[in-house]
Parts: C-alpha cells; structure tokens; sequence
C-alpha cells in the first residue's frame, strides 16, 4: 500500500480502514511450515530489557486540557510521559527491519502475513471490541518473535528502511501490525497474572509509540494512536478490577489525551483539503481556485508546522496547487516548495523535491469524489 492511499482518505475513512484492515493480513507459521520460516526468518534482536514504568507521584499528575483554544498549537503528542505507564525497551536494533519484511507488496515475508489470516480464532468481547473479534492465537510463534522488535528503543522506516518518495512512499503493512496488537490486547485480556497482562498491554503501547516515531506519513500515526489508547485502556480495566486505582487513574489520563489527538488530526487535515475548490472548466481541463486564506494555511503548516507529518501532507497540497491554481498562488506555491526543497529536515525536503518533480496524472487525482469530476 502506498503513501498516497491513504494520504487522501477522511480521518474517518482511515479509522474505519484500519479496523477492517484489523482483519486482512497477519502472519502464522504453522501453515506454511518451519522450512518456510526458516528460509525467512531474520536474526533475533540484540538483548533487550524494558525498564520499570517511571515512578510518578498522583497529586503533581495533570489533565492535558486539549479542548482549551491554545491546544490548537500544540504539537500533537502526548502531554502525559508515557514513560510512566509503559517506557520504550533498551534494544539498539531498528525494529522497523522486522516489520518491513511484512510489507505490501514485496515483502519477503508478506506470505506469512496473508496466511495468517487462515489461522485466527475467535475471542469473546474486549473493549476495543465489544462484540468480540478474531485474533491470532495466544501461542501464534509470531507473537514470540515481534515480541522482542517490541522491546528495541527505535523504529525508523524512513529513510533507514524505506526510502521518502513523496505520495509513492512505502508504507508498513498496518494490518500486520494492527493484528499483532490485537492479539496480544486478547491474550492480555486472558491472562490469570497481573502482570502477564501488563506486560502484554504494555508491549502494545510500547508498539504504538514506535510506529510514531518517524512522523512522516499521517495513517502510520493514526494506527500507532490506537495501540497506545488500546493498552492504556486494557490497563485502565484492569488495574480497576484489582483494586490499583492509582495505576487506573494515571492509564485513564493517558486514553484520554488519544481521542483528542485523533480528531485534531482530522480538523488540521481539513484545514489543509483542496478538493472542494477543484472544478473542470469548459475545456475539461481541472481549475483549482483556492482562497488566499487556504493557501496561507496550507503554506504556514508546510513551512512551521511542528509536526513533520502535517507539514508532508501540505506539501503533498501544494503540489496541486501549483500545477492547477491560477494567478500569483500558483507561482507562490511552486516557491514555497522550492524553498523547501533544500530545507534542513532532509525528509520534507525530499518530499518537496518530488511534489516539484512529478506531475499530476489522472491517478494523482483519485482522491477527487465521484460527483466532483
């Protein structure tokens, strides 16, 4: 799947996406037997341990207020150190090597993700699921084996592992991925010992604040939102059902701040949409006539906005409208790239390179509704 897919589909779109793509790719072993896994298996991780959550004290702890009007400048991250709940592992590894072998369409492990999906089992109801859901089973070798990738201090896909080719980019295999938190949520869930199941609801957290990290492609993020809101919640349940209310308050803390980082996603994506000033002329031929006040934003997010994936997104916009604008925006809108192409950030400034560098065809414009063309 490519950047571009997602890059263009509503914030909900994507949600809903990801939940049916909870159910498209995994991978199981079994099915394809231990000569097959051999000829795929990479090395194991260096050594890695995750430290003790950070000792925290309840009267100093605080609610990030992200419905207050100067939340709309933050940066959209968490508040709340999760170092607290559930801290990243030691391991010096790149996790993102494991986790690209999964990825569509050429991974070299990209079968064992396909076949799994011939081998999940159903489970009763959990809170991300309340009429329950099919997930790899608890003893799946390949819950084994991303477990320590779990633990290593660092997931960069970009450009360690994939390189930054702008709306063509590379993207993980997010079913995969999504699958493996699922079933560790589900096993977690299942668990006699407490802390059996922290231990599997912190890896999920742990997983969703790795696929963070890099802050380049805006569903990457999304999806590691919802295993971070998805173990904080488990622990919130939890640690309820145990009488550790302390542990209960600062989890609830952490769910909370997901929700909101979610939908201001959605509006600053909104705030950057092209679409709806896109119309054919008489000729046939595609007009973008976009008001100065949507350029200015789209401009401002692209050059300061303190979150590279909004800024990629904006990027990717003005691309559109310096091929397709009319007047003194068009020519605005090439300089603005051109400026960012030899930007610091050598991610931002590939992407400009290539917004500059490729020209608009009709897939470039399947974003574009049905109605509208």
């Amino acid at each position: 799947m490519s950047a571009f897919c997602s890059r263009w589909l509503p914030l909900g779109v994507v949600a809903a996406v990801s939940l049916v793509v909870v159910l498209a790719g995994m991978l199981v072993a079994a099915v394809l037997g231990r000569s097959t896994r051999a000829a795929y298996a990479m090395p194991a991780p260096p050594p890695a341990t995750v430290p003790a959550p950070r000792s925290w004290n309840v009267s100093t702890l605080a609610i990030p207020c992200w419905g207050c009007l100067w939340a709309e400048k933050w940066p959209l991250r968490y508040v709340t150190d999760l170092d607290m709940l559930a801290p990243l592992g030691t391991g010096t590894a790149n996790a993102a090597h494991w986790f690209a072998a999964f990825a569509k369409p050429h991974g070299s492990r990209l079968s064992e993700a396909e076949a799994a999906m011939g081998h999940l089992v159903d489970h009763g109801p959990l809170a991300i699921a309340p009429n329950g859901i099919k997930v790899l089973p608890p003893s799946d070798p390949l819950l084994a084996e991303a477990a320590p990738w779990c633990d290593q201090a660092e997931m960069r896909f970009y450009p360690d592992v994939f390189p930054v080719q702008g709306g063509d980019t590379q993207l993980p295999n997010g079913l995969f991925m999504i699958t493996l938190a699922r079933a560790w949520m589900a096993r977690g869930h299942d668990a006699a010992s407490f802390e059996g199941a922290m231990a599997d609801f912190r890896r999920v957290i742990r997983l969703g604040r790795l696929w963070r990290q890099d802050d380049v492609v805006l569903i990457n993020d999304v999806l590691g939102l919802s295993c971070i809101r998805w173990g904080a919640e488990a622990i919130y349940e939890r640690a309820i059902k145990e009488g550790k209310t302390e542990l209960a308050l600062l989890a609830a803390v952490v769910e909370g701040e997901g929700p909101p980082q979610r939908w201001l996603s959605a509006a600053r994506m909104t705030a950057l949409e092209v679409a709806p000033y896109l119309h054919k002329d008489a000729t046939g031929a595609y007009v973008l006539e976009l008001p100065a006040e949507r350029f200015k934003a789209i401009s401002e997010t692209a050059t300061s906005c303190p979150d590279r994936r909004f800024r990629d997104e904006a990027i990717f916009n003005l691309r559109f409208v310096a091929a397709l604008a009319g007047g003194p925006i068009r020519d605005q809108a090439r300089e603005v790239l051109q400026s960012l192409a030899s930007a610091g950030d050598p991610i931002v400034a590939a992407n400009a390179r290539w917004s500059l560098a490729t020209p608009l065809d009709e897939q470039s414009l399947k974003f574009i509704p049905e109605w509208m063309r």
